[in-house]
């Protein structure tokens, strides 16, 4: 099998079928494995009634934290490859197939899904962040990692690919808000082969239902600075 889609998913009732539909209908040989982190918003109602008999649905039994989703997927995965897609419908599901291609054609470790990457070539991030000041950890976390580790990201927290055997040598010790910070961290630290493309994104609406907040910098910063100069 050469993909494994793993549907991260967290108080999403209104969009998380789509979201399943979405990856279904991706025409690439794939499993797909959705990881309820214990939603209390009818979402695993509409999990536990879809007629789906192609995909693997967990229920987490307390809410872990995100990390625990990604470390519960990772662990189940079959495919060569991991596709995280997120069940908010922010980032453009068919990215997928892009980040296959050159996966397999220059031998990549991981992919980063940049939001920003078209953007940056002729806007600025000051206009980013005063629509959406959320966007400071990951400028300020971008900085450092390519700073600290010799790459040349321009958002390290976007969409995800990754190759199953490279992530899987990648220790989560943290399941918090940090998680993707530190875990990002960990994989340049050890020096990952990463490529970065950019993904269609559509944020939500509201930002008040955004999941990270701005002041998330504060675990961010410590995370990225934990694998810098601690572990």
């Amino acid at each position: 099998m050469k993909l494994s889609i793993i549907v991260i998913v967290y108080n999403e009732v209104k969009t998380i079928k789509q979201a399943i539909d979405d990856v279904r209908s991706l025409e690439i040989n794939k499993e797909i494995i959705v990881i309820d982190n214990f939603s209390t918003d009818g979402t695993v109602e509409v999990l536990k009634n879809l007629n789906y008999h192609d995909i693997k649905i967990i229920f987490q039994s307390k809410n872990y934290g995100v990390g625990k989703s990604y470390e519960t997927g990772f662990n189940m995965a079959k495919g060569q490859y991991v596709f995280v897609q997120h069940a908010d419908l922010e980032y453009d599901h068919r990215v997928c197939l892009e980040m296959f291609e050159l996966a397999e054609r220059e031998k990549l470790d991981a992919i980063f899904g940049s939001r920003f990457k078209n953007y940056l070539v002729k806007g600025s991030r000051w206009e980013l962040l005063k629509s959406r000041p959320a966007y400071l950890a990951s400028f300020i976390s971008t900085y450092l990692i390519n700073k600290w580790y010799g790459y040349d990201f321009t958002d390290v927290i976007g969409a995800e690919f990754y190759n199953t055997s490279a992530i899987n040598s990648i220790p989560i010790n943290s399941y918090h808000t940090g998680f993707k910070f530190e875990h990002v961290s960990r994989m340049c630290k050890k020096g990952l082969i990463i490529g970065e493309i950019n993904v269609a994104y559509s944020p939500r609406e509201n930002p008040r239902e955004k999941k990270i907040k701005a002041y998330n910098i504060i675990n961010a910063l410590w995370s990225i600075i934990k694998v810098r100069f601690l572990s």
